[in-house]
Order: C-alpha cells, then sequence, then structure tokens
C-alpha cells in the first residue's frame, strides 16, 4: 500500500488500526518462550507499536524494530511508560531500538546481527508487487541460519486490501531456501473478519522457518514501479 494509506491510519487510528493487537501474540508465548530468546537479538520489521516486542525484551538481549511512522514509534514508548532517547530517526529505550525510516532502504549495518525475524502483520499488509520487494528486502537483512517466526491469514473470498490472504503454498514459494515449520493454522469462525466480511473462512497459519542459504530473489522492474 502507498505510505499514506499507513500515515492515515494510525491518524484516524480505531478500526483503521484494528491489525494492531492489545494483548501479546499467544503464538509467541507458545513458541518464542524465554529460553529460546536468551542471548538472541529479534528484528520485527514494520512493528507499529506492537506488545510483542515488550515480549521479547524482557528475554532477548536486543529487538530491533522499524517503522515510518513516528506517531505509532512514540506511542509504543509513552503507553509503555518507557523512558526513551531520539537520534535522528533512532529511537531507544534500554535493549529495544525502533528505525523510524523506510524498511526498504534498510542495511545490515542499520540493523546489526539477527537471530530471529518476527513477522506478525507485515507479509501480509503487501500487496503482491510489494510483498516481492519486501521479501528481496528481507532476504538482503537476514543471515543464514536465523529464525524466522510469519504469521499469515487465509481466508474466502479473498480482498484487494489489507490484510491479504497467504496460503501456505505461497509461503513455500516465497521462502524456497529456509525450511519451514507449519506449526498452527486453526480455523477462526469468530473472527471479526469473518463477521465484517461476510468470509466464508479465515485460518491464521503460524510458521517457524530458519534460513538455509542466500538466494537473491529477482523482482520484475515492471513489478517495482507498480509497487508505488
Amino acid at each position: 500500500m502507498e505510505k499514506a494509506f499507513w500515515f492515515n491510519s494510525w491518524e484516524l487510528e480505531g478500526h483503521y488500526t484494528s491489525f494492531h493487537r492489545k494483548d501479546i501474540h499467544p503464538y509467541i508465548l507458545k513458541h518464542l518462550p524465554p529460553f529460546e530468546l536468551e542471548g538472541k537479538s529479534v528484528f520485527v520489521p514494520l512493528c507499529g507499536k506492537t506488545l510483542d516486542m515488550l515480549y521479547f525484551s524482557h528475554f532477548a538481549q536486543r529487538v530491533v524494530g522499524v517503522e515510518f511512522v513516528e506517531k505509532a514509534v512514540i506511542q509504543f514508548f509513552e503507553e509503555n511508560k518507557l523512558t526513551y532517547t531520539q537520534r535522528g530517526r533512532r529511537f531507544e529505550s534500554g535493549n529495544i531500538t525502533i528505525l523510524c525510516c523506510d524498511f526498504f532502504t534498510l542495511t545490515p549495518e542499520d540493523i546489526g546481527s539477527i537471530d530471529i525475524v518476527y513477522d506478525r502483520a507485515s507479509l501480509v499488509a503487501l500487496p503482491y508487487p510489494m510483498r516481492m520487494r519486501y521479501l528481496q528486502t528481507l532476504e538482503r537483512l537476514t543471515p543464514v541460519g536465523a529464525l524466522t517466526f510469519l504469521n499469515t491469514l487465509e481466508y474466502a473470498p479473498t480482498m484487494p486490501t489489507p490484510p491479504f490472504s497467504i496460503t501456505p503454498d505461497e509461503v513455500s514459494n516465497y521462502f524456497p531456501n529456509y525450511v519451514i515449520d507449519h506449526i498452527e493454522s486453526p480455523s477462526l469462525p469468530n473472527h471479526g473478519m469473518v463477521r465484517k466480511f461476510n468470509l466464508e473462512f479465515l485460518i491464521e497459519h503460524g510458521f517457524i522457518m530458519r534460513k538455509l542459504y542466500d538466494s537473491p530473489m529477482h523482482v520484475d522492474a515492471e513489478e517495482l514501479v507498480q509497487a508505488f
């Protein structure tokens, strides 16, 4: 989506930011317990003001998020009563750093060494052409051996707006150089989206994936143009 879409969403808030959970996601409580996080660096792309970063910060050595809407960044620290310092576009509090910038401009030097990537609502937020660029950027930022925790939604009928439906087969195609463990796939008939959009079904998938080798992605130049 265009950047203006997300700026407007955070400005209007309410149902426009319904993607923001007011609790820690149960999947990470189950699959990323404290002992799995000890001594690790966690990267959270398109982080918004997710409370999951707060959970990670209690057990991981370092948490790095990236979010280009400054209002969301400031709200994260203020709502969680965290004193922070700002150096340019870098906001820091204890072992939490949020980079307020365009995800696509990041370099490995910006985020440092990463052990775990946490994507709860990033991939599903992006239309296909931009999703391809996101995957290309993630490939560039993620070292071999890193773990990625990914959540996607699958539903029907599909919609042309976020969150987009992404199936397990699509995940396999997006991450050909990863070993993928499909750990969660509950059907959620009472999910708000089912009622709001009269969906036939909705499944929330969870994946734990480990990068086996570098695999530069090819993204068609025309697709990149369509993404903006």
